[in-house]
């Protein structure tokens, strides 16, 4: 049986559940909640000592890093058809995938827990928030934490993460102009590795994802949305069913 340790339907822990609900595979979920700090307990821990959702164990064996479980998924369920597996399309899709990465998970961190997490932290007892944060073992968890209980976000961090999303829809604009999918002529993990990140997006900063600015990418967007297996996987929220929620993610030093 796999067995998957998820938060909410965005982000990261989105592209995992999106895969396997495209895939098919019966899988055993774990909801690990951010906001309780359960992915700073001991058995997360013993599962990813980096404390990052998601975590898929199969066989015995925990897979951390979601743009490769999701390589991982692809290749153990080929019938699902979520990769091209000639040696150039494998190339072009772990490419894609990374450049997102690069470009858009510390983005999505900052702009989206500076919209979202921000207000729902406010609401906490400063003390007992605190003393929480401190007690994170992991030191680069902790920093984005602290800027979200104290919403000091420089003005050349926001600056730089919305440039970056700007890098990323010019590019999938000019992709998306010519093909329906991102690599290749199908859908493919590269699109959901992408999808997970702009679809949060398109609510966080809608002045840099829109109709009128990006129309290719929000087609795009659309079409992946209304693939029945990306409405069960967006419906699993537990406690923000819209979506509308980000935790702290990897420092802008990591990915550049």
């Amino acid at each position: 049986m796999i067995e998957l340790y998820h938060w909410e339907p965005v982000s990261h822990s989105a592209r995992t559940l999106i895969c396997l609900h495209e895939i098919g595979v019966e899988y055993q979920g774990h909801y690990v909640d951010l906001l309780e700090f359960e992915h700073f307990g001991a058995d997360f821990l013993a599962l990813n000592r980096l404390a990052q959702v998601p975590v898929l164990r199969t066989n015995g064996v925990c897979l951390t890093e979601s743009a490769l479980i999701s390589e991982y998924l692809a290749e153990s369920f080929r019938s699902a058809a979520l990769a091209p597996f000639d040696a150039l399309g494998w190339y072009r899709t772990q490419t894609w995938s990374k450049w997102i990465d690069y470009n858009l998970s510390s983005s999505l961190g900052t702009l989206g827990t500076r919209k979202y997490l921000v207000a729902v932290l406010a609401n906490r007892d400063r003390d007992d928030l605190e003393k929480a944060i401190a007690a994170i073992p992991v030191a680069e968890r902790r920093s984005g934490w602290e800027l979200a209980a104290k919403n000091t976000y420089g003005e050349d961090l926001v600056t730089n993460s919305r440039r970056k999303v700007e890098l990323v829809v010019q590019r999938m604009e000019q992709r998306l102009a010519e093909n329906q999918w991102l690599v290749g002529d199908a859908y493919s993990i590269a699109d959901i590795n992408t999808f997970a990140m702009i679809h949060s997006l398109a609510d966080i900063v809608p002045d840099l994802v829109n109709t009128r600015i990006s129309p290719h990418t929000m087609a795009w967007r659309s079409r992946i949305a209304e693939r029945p297996a990306v409405r069960e996987a967006l419906a699993l929220g537990r406690r923000f069913p819209t979506g509308r929620i980000c935790a702290p993610g990897p420092e802008h030093s990591r990915w550049g």
